[in-house]
């Protein structure tokens, strides 16, 4: 393992071998910490690792498309595109706005102005913001929309046929999206009655195949608001939307099933594994049992990527079996070669990033960055067609 980094309220160690792997790979990771309010990158140069992250309220659900990276939050869906035609201009000071051509004057009075230019001046995180990024960044995500869904409680999202699917958890339901409403219901677990925001079996993890929606897991099976949380440790279902029939019961607390080579892979987070379901024999198996809770899955090739996060506090009257395990409980990233099972690698992280959510892999990218909506940069960073007549 590497030395500790210090990071802000955090630090992180990690696996000697990963910047290789990840610069072998040319990929880089997103992963989200609701607790922490944050999104955070993974990069490499290839010597060594690095974290940067942006704040959000409440981030979630990541995927990645061909076209940029979508993130759900707390009311909102937002859609970072990636445009590397903009690396060269992030790579130079942004001017400040008062200097800026582009931007309209806000004020008509010369001492208001002056006011906020030296208010400016003094704000230290807007003035970070005028600097050029990283030389070593090679990918550009820029906010280019977003959406308002409301406090829906947004789990996993996923790109499919339909557009964007989305884990509507207070809904107990699969929705998509549409500019006209805050959410399309599409599909609800067969134990479910109605829609009715009350967050009733916490459906939570979602999976596409060829496109469609496939398999989700629920925390439980019930029909009264919020019951699951009062509930036994072992209520949590892995069910198959095409067949609307429930295929594993018994689960604690399951996260983020993902369809992979004809299997699926799920979080069952309760106990700190990794499982994985045959759809052909209906059988499951114990894939890893890891020092953490597990949650947020993603697979390159034969490797996986799992998120861990520590024990917590919560309102859940029957907490995860897991917290009755001896021992410390760890908050990172384990990577796990799926042709052994084996742990390959793992990054560590101590101080203010206790819980994990989702994690997606960004290809084509080592060392990527991310614009926010609320960025300096997003007033002059345009990206367009050309003129057709």
């Amino acid at each position: 393992m590497t030395d500790n980094v210090e990071l802000a309220d955090f630090s992180y160690t990690y696996s000697d071998n990963l910047p290789a792997v990840f610069k072998h790979l040319n990929i880089s990771l997103a992963f989200t910490s609701y607790q922490a309010g944050r999104l955070m990158l993974v990069r490499t140069d290839g010597e060594s690792l690095e974290i940067n992250f942006k704040e959000f309220p409440r981030p979630m659900g990541l995927t990645v498309t061909d076209q940029g990276l979508i993130l759900g939050t707390f009311t909102q869906i937002i859609h970072f595109q990636r445009e590397d035609r903009l690396l060269t201009q992030i790579k130079h000071p942004l001017p400040d706005i008062h200097k800026d051509v582009t931007a309209p004057r806000v004020f008509n009075d010369d001492e208001a102005n002056q006011e906020d230019i030296e208010i400016r001046a003094k704000d230290e995180e807007y003035q970070r913001k005028l600097q050029p990024v990283d030389a070593r960044v090679d990918a550009c995500f820029i906010t280019r929309s977003s959406h308002y869904t409301g406090m829906i409680n947004i789990h996993d999202i996923e790109w499919g046929n339909a557009g964007l699917w989305v884990v509507n958890s207070s809904f107990s339901c699969l929705s998509t999206v549409d500019p006209a409403y805050s959410f399309v219901p599409q599909w609800k677990p067969p134990f479910i009655d109605k829609l009715t925001p009350e967050d009733r079996c916490h459906l939570n993890g979602m999976t596409l195949r060829d496109g469609e929606p496939a398999y989700v897991t629920t925390f439980s099976q019930f029909e009264n608001a919020k019951q699951w949380r009062d509930s036994d440790k072992r209520t949590g279902t892995l069910i198959d939307v095409k067949r609307n029939e429930i295929v594993v019961s018994g689960l604690s607390m399951p996260h983020s099933p993902r369809w992979h080579n004809g299997k699926v892979y799920f979080c069952h987070s309760g106990v700190g594994q990794v499982n994985c379901y045959h759809p052909d024999t209906g059988e499951t198996e114990v894939i890893a049992e890891l020092p953490g809770f597990t949650r947020g899955i993603d697979i390159y090739g034969s490797l996986m990527f799992v998120g861990l996060s520590r024990r917590r506090n919560s309102d859940v009257s029957a907490p995860a079996l897991i917290d009755e395990k001896e021992g410390e409980t760890c908050s990172g990233i384990w990577l796990i070669n799926l042709e052994n099972n084996e742990v390959v690698g793992q990054i560590s992280f101590q101080g203010n990033v206790d819980q994990i959510y989702d994690i997606a892999i960004l290809n084509n990218t080592c060392f990527p960055e991310v614009i926010e909506p609320s960025h300096p940069r997003m007033r002059n960073h345009f990206c367009h067609p050309g003129l057709t007549t």
